[in-house]
């Protein structure tokens, strides 16, 4: 391994730590937040979730994929040490940006009892609509915000402001208008007033911390319009395959609030964030992956690149393998200690989109090397085929079998996602994602399994907290042996 690709794996492994650190912090308090409003009513939080979820699909629109735009060529320009350039690309990324979110946040408003009556079937998530189209503007101002924090390897400034200012103020507010007897539309304020806090504290970080590292002259002039173009072809591509992104996240929870009632909105919602933990791994190792990446692709260094791909994959593959191996253990406990006993008929649910989950991430590092080798149209092609699919099996699955034809739909078409990522890393990226040490991982997680199951069947003791922590801690140290004598490190 060279000198390069060892500095490069520092500075993930350190931006992944600090990542890791803040998404931790992040889930642990957003669970609280949701763990607070579903054990308050079911169906209010079955209502809450459409609402967020209507919510995050316009705010990726209005975001026009500039938020990815600027993580490559803020990214781009630190590697070629282009301060001009990159103090252009973000003043050009705001003013696009700013003005459409407004718009969309404007139509959103305006619309929202039709959309709660005729789409939702009830006059109740008028007001969270209302409410919460304010924050559309602001979301859109902060992910711009968090790229280019992304972008300058500072995401310690993310950390603080989403995932712990945010987070605290949400659940701070909802334990206030919960004393208060404000229940739907506090939780919706809570929710509302907690992004403008964390939006606020992410612009202050910017304007005293990373902006000022940039010394420009304000002189160059030449290349703007190529520039602007450049861009914006880059970032277009990229906002539709966020949106469809969007849609195969939230489109479970929206299509369940069409057919279905927010009572299994509700339940469907306390599977679908546990089985997204998921995510953590990947999306903290990946933090610092484009721009590192970046910066290698235009100092050529081809070695480095190809290395990296294959470590990080297999760093995803050993770490969510322990995660997945709880889910299958201790799904009914799980959502029936941090939701309450109601939530324990999601369990189902859960096993099959952590699965969905576990398989589709497994590729996460691909996406990102086709962004940087500028394969965007082929990103925006893959998730265009995975969402249809996703829409499809919804449509024909959600009816018949409620959340368990929803997450079957979602796990489906998640293992599409990897066949594609898999295919394309041979003949377009050309780099092997996968050697023979990934197998033995995967024998080490699979024999780890069964001797525990065993164990947990032979005992036939009720399981509580303390068992979960007990036997997850077990099953985690016969994993980690089994990687030693395997030779799998």
């Amino acid at each position: 391994m060279n000198n390069s690709t060892e500095d490069s794996l520092k500075k993930i492994t350190k931006g992944a730590g600090i990542a890791f650190i803040g998404i931790i912090i992040s889930k642990l308090l957003g669970y609280i937040y949701r763990i607070l409003v579903a054990r308050t009513d079911t169906e209010i939080y079955g209502l809450l979730s459409i609402g967020i979820a209507l919510f995050s699909l316009l705010s990726t629109i209005s975001l026009l994929g500039l938020n990815n735009g600027v993580l490559r060529y803020v990214s781009f320009y630190k590697g070629k040490e282009d301060p001009e350039r990159i103090k252009k690309v973000i003043k050009f990324c705001f003013k696009i940006a700013l003005p459409i979110s407004i718009f969309v946040s404007f139509l959103f408003f305006v619309f929202s009892e039709q959309i709660s009556v005729y789409f939702f079937h009830t006059q109740e998530l008028t007001v969270v609509f209302k409410i919460i189209a304010f924050t559309i503007p602001l979301v859109v101002f902060r992910d711009i915000i968090f790229s280019i924090f992304q972008a300058f390897q500072k995401i310690k400034y993310e950390v603080y402001s989403k995932n712990i200012t945010e987070n605290i103020t949400k659940i701070i507010l909802t334990l206030i208008f919960l004393v208060w007897g404000f229940k739907l539309i506090g939780f919706t304020l809570a929710y509302v007033l907690g992004t403008l806090c964390g939006t606020i504290i992410a612009f202050i970080f910017l304007k005293k911390k990373v902006l000022p590292s940039l010394k420009t002259t304000g002189t160059d002039k030449s290349g703007d319009s190529a520039l602007k173009k450049e861009l914006l072809i880059y970032s277009f591509p990229l906002l539709f395959n966020f949106i469809i992104y969007s849609l195969i996240t939230w489109i479970d929870t929206l299509m369940l609030g069409y057919f279905r009632t927010p009572y299994e909105v509700g339940i469907y919602n306390a599977a679908l964030p546990t089985a997204f933990l998921m995510y953590i791994i990947p999306s903290t190792l990946l933090t610092l992956f484009i721009p590192i990446l970046t910066e290698l692709y235009a100092k050529d260094e081809k070695e480095s690149f190809e290395e990296l791909h294959r470590r990080v994959t297999k760093w995803i593959l050993s770490a969510n393998l322990i995660l997945l191996g709880v889910f299958y253990l201790f799904s009914e406990q799980i959502l029936g200690i941090l939701f309450g006993k109601d939530y324990v008929v999601g369990s189902s649910a859960l096993i099959i989109l952590s699965t969905g989950y576990f398989i589709g991430y497994l590729l996460a590092s691909t996406t990102k090397l086709l962004v940087v080798i500028k394969k965007t149209k082929l990103v925006f092609v893959n998730t265009v085929i995975v969402v249809i699919i996703n829409i499809i099996l919804n449509f024909y699955l959600i009816p018949l079998y409620g959340i368990n034809g929803a997450a079957i739909a979602t796990a489906f078409a998640f293992f599409i996602r990897f066949v594609l990522l898999f295919i394309q890393s041979y003949t377009v990226i050309k780099i092997t994602p996968f050697r023979l040490n990934h197998f033995k991982i995967l024998s080490s997680a699979i024999i780890s399994f069964i001797i525990l199951k065993y164990l947990i069947d032979y005992l036939s003791i009720k399981i509580g907290i303390l068992h979960i922590i007990f036997l997850s801690i077990l099953f985690i140290l016969i994993y980690l042996a089994l990687l030693i004598v395997t030779k799998s490190f």
